[in-house]
């Protein structure tokens, strides 16, 4: 998420106290139950983010056997770019009122700090597969879950005054944010992204 103007990284103190105890936070057993939106803003959100998924998983797969690789010490491996943008998609949507599925804690702070450090400290990769699949998931039901009327409904995100409509914009852009990431991290390694056909992208 580095670059974005409201917030240069995802874990900070200032990062963490603002995604804690959304106002009305929505708890949900995750069965992805809310009716998705036919048309609309919401929709098209959901369309990149299908388009998104298929990237993603695409990468994790071409990139198996390389998980552990990071282009210099200090920085993500390339499971750790994937967990990081997996735990994004759990923690982000809090500030709109959406807790993370079961099982993902995010009872406070401390608890949202583990869970994300935790996150990305899994390397199995099926593990990181299964887990990208299940945070796409969870982000489809929380646009699905907030309606229309809600996306100008005032909200903190980073300790500014925002809407929901900006939360789930967020939530895009960082995935755009590490998609170029790791689709950088392929071409290093000579892993051309499936979906390019040995193009550009």
């Amino acid at each position: 998420m580095r670059g974005h103007r409201i917030v240069p990284h995802l874990v900070t103190s200032v990062a963490i106290t603002a995604l804690v105890f959304a106002p009305e936070a929505r708890a949900q057993a995750h069965g992805h139950d809310a009716a998705a939106p036919a048309s609309g803003y919401r929709a098209e959100l959901i369309s990149d983010i299908d388009e998104l998924e298929e990237k993603f998983l695409g990468l994790a797969s071409a990139m198996t056997g390389k998980y552990a690789w990071s282009p210099s010490e200090g920085v993500r491996s390339v499971s750790q770019v994937f967990m990081h943008m997996a735990s994004g998609n759990f923690m982000l949507p809090t500030m709109a009122g959406v807790m993370p599925p079961e099982g993902i804690k995010a009872g406070n702070m401390e608890e949202m700090v583990a869970t994300m450090r935790e996150l990305e400290a899994i390397t199995d990769e099926a593990k990181v597969k299964e887990t990208v699949q299940h945070s796409f998931g969870h982000v489809r039901h929380a646009i699905a879950s907030i309606s229309d009327e809600e996306l100008d409904a005032p909200v903190q995100l980073f300790g500014q005054d925002a809407t929901k409509r900006a939360v789930l914009h967020l939530v895009v852009t960082h995935m755009h944010e590490h998609l170029g990431q790791s689709i950088a991290y392929a071409r290093m390694n000579e892993v051309v992204p499936p979906w390019s056909g040995g193009g550009e992208n």
